[in-house]
């Protein structure tokens, strides 16, 4: 479907195709079980597997510039939008009958979790294992949210480009034409080297089995310190060890091209087999039946694009480029999200700022939701 496979639609038939296949009966019983057994059948399954490997090559394959440079101050947005979304979700939902907790954690933090493999996924283990109950069943309840917001996070894009391809300046510093900072100076530093989908053989090892430490690393600390997700003690180790250069740059390398390689060939493998394992229709009809739910779902999009542009502009970014590289980058699907938000923009060098939000934004909501569970759960 030329077009339309540029605006995330890989993505939502990977997730949407194969669980009404299984819902019509049409889709093997036998397979079916046998992917769920693959996918989350395990103590260590196949999404520890890959989300391990997003973490780990997301971040070590980031430019060291971006953190240190640029993380001061798109900081300010970030962490701004992520508590306005929170606190406004949440007060709107209480205010609705919805629930203050139901609307932080199964509208506000799903949405602005960064995506998929890297959000949800991570997140119904977190709920899982402080809240108690199957981590599956969490997954049915996120799933919706993040989709209805995408969606929406992309026309949101489309609009941008069309209020500004010719430049138009509503006021000072709204339109950066492309550029995030409203400074003199280049922003070459901070772009992304391009992800290899490939590599030698002894690369794809080196990479693979630094992920799995740093996974593994991450997990033994999980045990002697309670409260935070594996995930989250990952995150902390990987951005410390990029941010203090405590890996060869050949390591890290290793580490971005492992990732390249499994988000480039397994993520329909995670899709479809999330697709089978966890997504429930009947909970999708029993979210959009409340006709409070999809409220709540536009208005974090729409409070994450106008904060995050507000909180940007007045730490001397552009209104705009902000909105496109915070507020739609943590509100978007992840990577596939990404990519369709830089097109529908037409701002494709903001990919590597939209990687942040997906990623670090991704990673703050997940910090925050490990300590939020004991306050509201």
């Amino acid at each position: 479907m030329p077009g339309l496979r540029n605006y995330g639609l890989p993505t939502v038939l990977c997730i949407l195709t194969p669980a009404i296949l299984l819902h019509l009966g049409w889709f093997p019983a036998a397979l079916a079980e046998n992917m769920e057994i693959f996918t989350d059948g395990s103590e260590i399954g196949f999404i520890d597997f890959y989300v391990a490997s997003l973490i780990a090559g997301s971040i070590l394959g980031m430019p060291r510039a971006l953190l240190l440079k640029a993380g001061a101050r798109i900081a300010v947005p970030l962490i701004g939008t992520i508590i306005t979304v929170f606190l406004v979700v949440g007060a709107v939902g209480a205010a609705l009958g919805f629930g203050l907790r139901d609307a932080v954690l199964f509208v506000a933090a799903p949405i602005m979790g960064g995506g998929v493999g890297a959000g949800i996924v991570p997140m119904s283990g977190i709920y899982s294992e402080q809240m108690g109950g199957d981590a599956g069943a969490y997954v049915a309840q996120l799933i919706p949210a993040v989709i209805i917001a995408n969606v929406l996070t992309i026309f949101c894009a489309g609009i941008f480009n069309g209020i500004t391809y010719k430049g138009q300046q509503f006021f000072v510093g709204f339109n950066g034409n492309g550029q995030i900072v409203r400074v003199e100076g280049s922003t070459d530093q901070f772009k992304a080297k391009a992800k290899p989908t490939s590599g030698s053989f002894n690369v794809l090892v080196v990479g693979l089995t630094l992920a799995a430490t740093l996974f593994l690393a991450g997990s033994i600390i999980a045990e002697f310190v309670p409260g935070l997700h594996a995930y989250a003690w990952t995150i902390l180790l990987a951005a410390a060890i990029k941010i203090f250069g405590l890996m060869p740059a050949s390591f890290e390398d290793a580490v971005s091209s492992w990732f390249g390689f499994v988000s480039s060939t397994l993520t329909p493998a995670l899709l479809v087999g999330i697709s089978i394992t966890f997504f429930e229709f009947d909970e999708l009809g029993r979210l959009l039946s409340d006709w409070r739910y999809p409220v709540l779902v536009a208005l974090a999009v729409v409070v994450a694009i106008l904060v995050s542009g507000a909180l940007g502009w007045l730490v001397k970014m552009y209104y705009a480029e902000t909105s496109i590289a915070i507020g739609m980058g943590m509100t978007d699907m992840g990577g596939t999200g990404d990519v369709a938000v830089v097109s529908a923009a037409n701002r494709l060098e903001l990919m590597p700022f939209l990687q942040v939000s997906s990623r670090i934004g991704g990673a703050l909501v997940l910090l925050t939701v490990s300590l939020l569970i004991p306050i509201i759960g």
